[in-house]
């Protein structure tokens, strides 16, 4: 019960820590998403970016900026915090607890980078070929792909760790 209690604490402060750093980061801050994200953006859709300081990675032929709020901080701590509950069972120890932790924070990193690269992606077919939805404005469309990629990012992640979860239980690992 302390390694759990544990795990969700330390949870909290890691959340919370990334949350305020979310919130104060200029984009040159945040490079540490922002460059694997708009690396593999380029490699996948061909487009090229280039880096403005202040700003973010910049296309000139697509005319599209992965700027600040392109991070995926968000979901990164979403991800982190639904990683940590789904694996909470496993907190035996305080060793397991931690163990946890630094396997949902690693996680949740690689998930918020391979989203954040599907969604970039979809942003840049939608603004290179817009739906002409007269009800919807560019930045209405652009804010519901968002939600809709990070709700089937979270949910594809939540089935992923539960797959592997029951496999090495299955198999007596990783308890």
């Amino acid at each position: 019960m302390r390694a759990k209690l544990l795990v969700v604490a330390v949870a909290l402060l890691v959340a919370w820590g990334l949350k305020r750093h979310y919130a104060e980061a200029t984009a040159e801050e945040l490079a540490w998403m922002l460059t694997p994200t708009t690396r593999l953006v380029s490699v996948i859709t061909g487009a090229t970016f280039e880096w403005r300081a202040g700003e973010g990675y910049f296309s000139h032929d697509r005319l599209f900026l992965i700027e600040k709020s392109c991070a995926g901080i968000n979901f990164m701590i979403s991800a982190f915090g639904m990683l940590t509950i789904v694996l909470c069972h496993r907190c035996a120890v305080a060793r397991s607890a931690l163990r946890i932790l630094g396997v949902s924070l690693l996680a949740s990193y690689v998930a918020a980078i391979a989203v954040n690269v599907v969604r970039i992606g979809i942003a840049l077919q939608l603004a290179h070929h817009p739906l002409w939805l007269s009800s919807l404005s560019a930045s209405d469309v652009h804010r519901l792909e968002g939600i809709a990629v990070y709700f089937g990012g979270l949910v594809l992640l939540h089935e992923l760790v539960r797959q592997f979860d029951r496999r090495a239980l299955a198999q007596g690992r990783l308890s």
